[in-house]
Order: C-alpha cells, then structure tokens, then sequence
C-alpha cells in the first residue's frame, strides 16, 4: 500500500499511479488536470451487508419509538393515520417487540381499536418481528394459528399471551415475511414506490463515499429485484451491487429453487449481480431465538424446544439448499448470531463441498455473535469469510450487560472479531444500515476505538471495507484499490485518516465519490 501522489484515468480505468512528475510526462496535451488540494483520495468504500431499499422505503412510512407507553404509540399512529389514510395497509416500523409485550397489556387489540378499518402491519426495529391487528393475522392466515396451540410457520413464530393463550399480534423470524409480502404486493404502484426508495438510497450511499453494495434484503415476491433493474436500465444505478435473494422457509423447495435459478445473473460488466443468496441459520440472542450449543440462562423460562434457540430450516433441509445454491452459482450469505448457528452454517458449506464438484465460490457468515473455538479453525479449512458489523451499539458494555441476561458470562465474548483475525480467518466489515450507522468513516472511527480494541491499525480497517470486500463479491480485479487497470472508483476526503487522531475520523467529510471515474456525488465541484 505505497503512498501515491497522482493518479491517471483513461475512459474511467486507472491507466496509472505515480509521483506527479512521472503522470505527467505520460499524459497528452489536452489532458484534464484536477488540483485535488491536499485533500485524501482512497477507493471508494464497498459495503457487503446493508438493507438499502428497505431503508428507503423505512423513510417514508410511520416511523414509531422502539420503546414507548400506549400513550405514546397512540399519538404516533394518530399523526401517521393522515399520511396512510389512502393506502390499503397501514404500515410503520421502528418498535422493539420485547419492549411491546411488556408495555402494551394486548397488542393486537390495541391496534384494533386505533386501525379497525384495514391491515395494519409495524415492522420491529431489528428486523425479525412485526406487529399486526385481526385484519393483518386474518390476511395471510395466521389467525388459524389460535385454534393450534403450541404450532408456528415454517421459520417463524407466533407470540401467545403466556395466561391465556391467546394471540397478540406480535410474531417473530420469519413469520413476519407474510405480512410484509401482504402489505407490500408487487403491484406496479409497490414497484414504482420500492424504486423510488431505492433512488433515494443511492443518494445516501454516493454522499459517504460507497461505491459497491451487496443488498441483503432481497424481498423477490416484493418486486424488489425489478426496483433495482430499472434503476440500472435508466441509468440511474450509482454503485456496483452484488445482491441477494432471500430465502423463504415456507415455500416449496423445489419451486424455490426454480425461482432463484430464473433470477441469477452475474455479469461481470454489469453494474448490477444477483448472485448472492441470502440464508437466516438463526434469529437474533435479544429475542433468544439465536441458536446456541448451550441453553439460555434458566431465569428466561423458555419452553423447552426453544431452551437453545431457534432455526429456520430443519439441518437437512439447509443442508440441501446451500448444496443447490452452490451449483447454481450463488454465493451463499449466511445470517447467524448464535454459536451453534454458526456451527450449522459451517457445516452447510463442507457438506455442500461433499456433494457438488470442487469449486472456488466462498461463502460467508455474517453477525456471528458469538463464535465457539472448536469451529474457528473451520472457516480457513472451509474457505469461509466473515462479516462482521463491529457498531458501538453491537459491542459496548451496555449490550453486553443487557445479553447477559440472555446468554450469562457468554456475554463476555461478542463478536470475537480480533480472535478470528488472528487466527487468519478472512475478513470484511459492513453496516447492516439501516438497522446501524452507514457512515463508513463512523464504522472506521467504531472499530479503532472500541474499549476492546478490536483493532488498531487504520489501514487493517480500510482494508476490511475495500479490498477484502471487493475479493468477496469476486471483483478484486476491477475495484478494491487504486492501481492500474482497475475501476475508478473513488472516494475524496477533507483529510487524510491515518494522519489525525483515530476519534476525529467519524467527522471527517466525504467531498466526493466517483463511480468509474464519473462523479455520483461531487457538491463542491471538484470533478465539473
């Protein structure tokens, strides 16, 4: 990683890297010259793990407290109802369930009484619960579930009040997929809506500097796939996208498979792939559905199918899809927080390395809260990378004091990022924004200050968001850094990161972001 002066771009491709004396006894006359004053010129930052069309769409509809009193939920949804009054679904985001279910005496019927006229749907602050009233649960069926106690849907469950069994109107995991594909149908007015979104989130990832994603939505029934073809067939499309398609434990697997072999495409010239695959192992350990080798903590009462979690798919199951997947193509991106979660992960992949031909795809965990230390050495045997999203919010004492509520001393050793690094496991760092921080320069300044000390070296960090990232969407020799014959693909910043104290970085401006050495954000100027 020498330091450079100057760098040349021919037809948005590195043509070379140098003092600049040396570019400029290559260049002809007529050759544009920008004066980038000083200012740090790095790749641009590439984000493996992010919910960019969703946090669009989160931006517009009701957004509500993670925590609050029924009075305070109440005025909430009062002041949307305005907003929503001509769309067939209600629909609002941001509550954390566990916190309902302690404040809100019957979920369900509180929403009735404040929506009675149509389905109304609030999605969690996290990603793995939804809240919904009689007519939502009526929709997609689940009001069925009240006459079978004890049965949930596939990959999902259905929360009972403890005394009387009745339903409340929060369900969990992948139970909420039904709802969120009820009240956001791909009707053309949705795709029009999910498009619309999706530009506005382009607008954020170019204004930090993110040239490359890889969406791990990937809501397919939500015609949310379309959302990004039409913004790269319009030209609208201003990063480079690997994404995902989401895997639904309900459907058939056959017919499932047909559908993710229908939509695959991985055109290396394209700005736009679908070639990862998006697999939820486990649920999240604040709900106590991460999959754990031991059980949670005794004072949690859980039932006793649930004592070590929770799992999507039954092993065998998984098992066959990442097998088809893999000859498909697709890159698998597992979700796993739960040690055992991550176990059965790893155990996907070598079984799928037993069933297909050799093959150089590399698949990937992401989250991986906890990780146990008979299966570190597993992820270089098994050519697995990690994801990590090493937030302040992810690893600070007070989580660690709330999760040892959950998982005991276990709390002690989240995320063991530094333990898997040293042991040469490969790496990358993303966001999971919107449930987290986009910034990439806040995520940089997060890692390196972290009272563990996950890291210490700026430039490890850099190099987890760029290069490492660009080798796992297996375009390594297009972006990733700056030196010939690569992609343009830039970000400028106000100043240089590895010369100021490591707690200024957050603060630090994005001035511009280039997508092939054409400017996607560039406020000031610099590149007109």
């Amino acid at each position: 990683m020498p330091w450079a002066e100057a760098v040349l771009v021919e037809d948005g491709v590195i043509a070379a890297v140098g003092t600049e004396k040396q570019l400029f006894d290559m260049v002809q006359a007529g050759t544009e010259v920008i004066d980038l004053g000083g200012r740090m010129l790095l790749p641009g930052f590439q984000d493996p793990h992010l919910h960019a069309l969703e946090a669009g769409i989160n931006e517009t509809v009701c957004f509500l407290s993670a925590e609050g009193a029924e009075e305070v939920y109440r005025q909430e949804i009062a002041y949307c109802l305005d907003d929503q009054k001509d769309v067939s679904w209600f629909i609002g985001v941001g509550v954390s369930m566990p916190a309902l279910l302690e404040t809100v005496e019957s979920p369900m019927a509180f929403l009735d009484r404040l929506i009675p006229d149509r389905p109304a749907v609030i999605l969690d602050n996290l990603g793995h619960g939804a809240w919904a009233n009689t007519k939502a649960m009526q929709a997609v069926g689940y009001l069925d579930f009240q006459e079978t106690p004890g049965e949930n849907p596939p990959g999902g469950l259905i929360d009972r009040d403890p005394v009387s069994g009745r339903l409340t109107g929060v369900v969990f995991e992948n139970a909420q997929q039904k709802l969120r594909n009820a009240a956001l149908p791909p009707t053309k007015g949705n795709v029009s809506f999910a498009f619309e979104s999706l530009l506005q989130a382009l607008d954020l990832l170019a204004e930090n500097g993110i040239t490359t994603v890889s969406d791990a939505g990937g809501y397919w029934p939500r015609g949310h796939q379309e959302a990004w073809i039409r913004a790269e067939e319009e030209n609208l499309l201003t990063v480079r996208a690997s994404n995902a398609l989401y895997l639904y434990p309900d459907l058939p697997f056959a017919e499932q498979i047909a559908e993710f072999q229908k939509r695959y495409s991985n055109d290396p010239e394209k700005l736009l792939r679908f070639n990862q695959a998006k697999i939820y192992v486990d649920g999240i350990l604040s709900q106590a559905t991460g999959a754990l080798y031991q059980p949670y903590e005794a004072s949690l009462d859980l039932p006793k199918d649930l004592q070590r979690g929770f799992l999507y798919f039954q092993e065998e199951t998984l098992f066959d899809y990442v097998s088809a997947l893999e000859q498909l193509g697709f890159q698998v991106h597992f979700h796993a927080t739960g040690d055992r979660g991550v176990g059965l992960a790893l155990d996907a992949v070598a079984q799928a390395k037993k069933v297909n031909s050799p093959t150089d795809i590399q698949h990937r965990i992401t989250h991986l809260y906890l990780v146990d230390k008979k299966d570190v050495s597993r992820f270089r045997e098994l050519n697995v990378i990690t994801d990590f999203q090493l937030a302040p919010s992810s690893t600070n004492s007070d989580t660690k004091r709330y999760l040892a509520g959950f998982i005991g001393q276990r709390a002690g050793d989240l995320m063991p990022a530094r333990k898997l690094y040293e042991a040469g496991v490969e790496m990358v760092l993303s966001s999971d924004w919107d449930a987290e921080e986009l910034s990439p320069l806040m995520k940089i300044e997060a890692v390196l200050t972290q009272r563990d000390g996950a890291f210490d070296r700026v430039e490890t960090v850099i190099e987890m968001m760029t290069l490492n990232v660009a080798k796992l969407l297996q375009h390594e020799d297009k972006t990733g850094s700056i030196e010939p014959g690569k992609l343009a693909d830039f970000v400028v910043l106000d100043r240089n990161i590895l010369d100021i104290p490591i707690d200024e970085i957050g603060a630090v401006n994005v001035e511009a972001t280039l997508l092939g050495g054409e400017p996607v954000y560039d406020p000031e100027g610099l590149f007109k």
